[in-house]
């Protein structure tokens, strides 16, 4: 055997026995800071689930053969670098912060989740983003987004697009910070009753 071709029978029994020795993901766990690097999660139901701040580098948490169900699962921080996602359920799952460079999401129901302040850096195509949300988050480098479904999802003035996307085009709803107005609205009313009691 060459040396080339052994170096790629190590490569490829390494992988193997990464995801062979997997951590199991199930439902309801707090795997907050968890390392999944090079694990093969296809098909496991990781619904409710705490994985913030958790690494999926070159991990393959779903497949086209073989979706995972992640309803609900909290993902607020984790690394997503070259992992693959796609044809996976994501409904509700909450991606605040989420890095996703070279990542392939596609073809992935992400109804109503939350990508705020993520950085999208992959394959989107046949994603299905409809109400989520993406306020201060950073779509650049999201490959094939005209083949994705944008339908209902929230975007802010710091939200950042690739060259050519048009949110509002693409059914996307502008959002004028609402949690700014609301603390505003807030501290008048608190002067408002303030001002009143000092007067009585």
């Amino acid at each position: 055997m060459t040396t080339p071709r052994c170096i790629a029978s190590l490569a490829i029994a390494l992988l193997l026995a990464a995801g062979a020795s997997a951590s199991p993901i199930l439902p309801n766990m707090n795997l907050s800071g968890s390392v999944h690097d090079n694990e093969d999660h296809a098909g496991v139901d990781g619904s409710n689930s705490d994985l913030s701040l958790a690494s999926f580098f070159l991990t393959t948490l779903s497949s086209q053969a073989n979706p995972s169900l992640f309803l609900n699962t909290n993902f607020a921080g984790a690394d997503f670098s070259g992992a693959t996602l796609r044809n996976g359920n994501y409904t509700g799952a909450n991606f605040t912060g989420a890095t996703f460079s070279g990542a392939q999401m596609r073809d992935a129901n992400y109804t109503n989740a939350i990508f705020d302040g993520a950085a999208l850096d992959g394959q989107v195509r046949g994603g299905n983003f409809s109400g989520a949300s993406f306020l201060g988050a950073d779509l650049t480098g999201a490959t094939n987004w005209n083949l994705a479904s944008w339908t209902g999802a929230l975007f802010d003035a710091s939200t950042v697009f690739a060259a050519g996307f048009d949110p509002l085009a693409e059914g996307m709803t502008f959002v004028s910070e609402p949690r700014a107005g609301m603390l505003l609205a807030l501290g008048l009313l608190g002067l408002g009753v303030f001002g009143r009691r000092r007067a009585s």
